[in-house]
C-alpha cells in the first residue's frame, strides 16, 4: 500500500488538512485503532469521497499524517554546523533545540512511537518503513550534532551509539513527561548532555583496550 498522490486545489488543500489535522487528533488521544475512516470524517466535517480520493485509505491517512509530521517536527529542529564553547554546552543546546521542537509538536512523537508499536504488517509493512525513516533521519541528524560537539567522525561506531543512546533517552524522557505532570521534558533530560560526554569518554576507553591489550598508543577510534 503507497501512500496516494493526489494534487488538490485551493479547496482541496483544505479538506485535505481538516482530514490530517483530525485523524492527527483522534490518533494521539485514543491510538489508531479509534480512528476509524468514520470518526476521522465526522471529526473533519468531510465528504468520504474527499478521503477516498485523497488517501485511499485509513492507512494511507495515517501514512500522511506521519509524513507531515516528520516534515513539520524535523523543519522546526536548529542544526548548527559549529560548536558551541566546549562539546557538552553544544549539547545542551542541541536537546534544547529538541525540547522545544517537541513542545510544540507533542503529537509527533507521541504518533510515532505508536506507530512503532503496531504489528510489522500493518498498512502491508508501509507504517513500519515510515516509522524507520524518520527514526533514521533522527539517528542522522543526531549523528551530525554530536560529530560537530566532539570534531568526530559521523559515521564512526562510537557517534553512532552515542546518538542511538541520545534517541533512547528522548524517547523515554518524552514517555515519563506524558504520563507524570509533576515532571518536564527539559528537566528529565538536563543529565542526557554531560552523559554523553562521559559515555564517549568510556566507548573511547574501551575500544583502545581492546585494540591495544598492551597499553600502546592507538589512534583514537572516534575521530575519522
Amino acid at each position: 500500500m503507497a501512500l496516494r498522490e493526489v494534487t488538490p486545489n485551493r479547496r482541496g488543500v483544505r479538506s485535505r488538512e481538516l482530514v490530517l489535522d483530525a485523524a492527527e487528533r483522534v490518533m494521539a488521544e485514543h491510538g489508531y485503532e479509534a480512528a476509524t475512516l468514520a470518526r476521522v470524517v465526522g471529526e473533519a466535517g468531510v465528504p468520504m469521497s474527499s478521503v477516498y480520493h485523497y488517501f485511499g485509505s485509513k492507512d494511507g491517512i495515517l501514512l500522511a499524517v506521519m509524513a507531515r509530521g516528520a516534515d513539520r517536527f524535523f523543519a522546526d529542529l536548529p542544526e548548527w554546523s559549529e560548536p558551541a564553547a566546549g562539546p557538552e554546552a553544544h549539547l545542551s543546546r542541541v536537546v534544547s533545540g529538541a525540547v522545544r521542537a517537541l513542545e510544540r509538536h507533542p503529537s509527533f512523537l507521541r504518533l510515532l512511537i505508536g506507530f512503532a508499536a503496531q504489528p510489522p504488517d500493518a498498512g502491508g509493512g508501509e507504517v513500519q518503513a515510515v516509522v524507520g525513516r524518520v527514526r533514521s533521519h533522527a539517528l542522522e541528524l543526531l549523528r551530525a550534532q554530536i560529530a560537530v560537539a566532539f570534531g568526530d567522525d559521523p559515521h564512526s561506531a562510537v557517534t553512532d551509539r552515542l546518538a542511538r543512546f541520545a534517541l533512547a533517552a528522548i524517547d523515554g524522557a518524552f514517555l515519563a513527561s506524558q504520563s507524570d505532570p509533576d515532571v518536564t521534558l527539559e528537566r528529565l533530560l538536563q543529565p542526557l548532555a554531560p552523559s554523553l560526554a562521559a559515555s564517549r569518554q568510556d566507548l573511547l576507553s574501551r575500544a583502545m583496550a581492546e585494540a591495544d591489550p598492551a597499553g600502546g598508543t592507538m589512534a583514537v577510534p572516534g575521530k575519522p
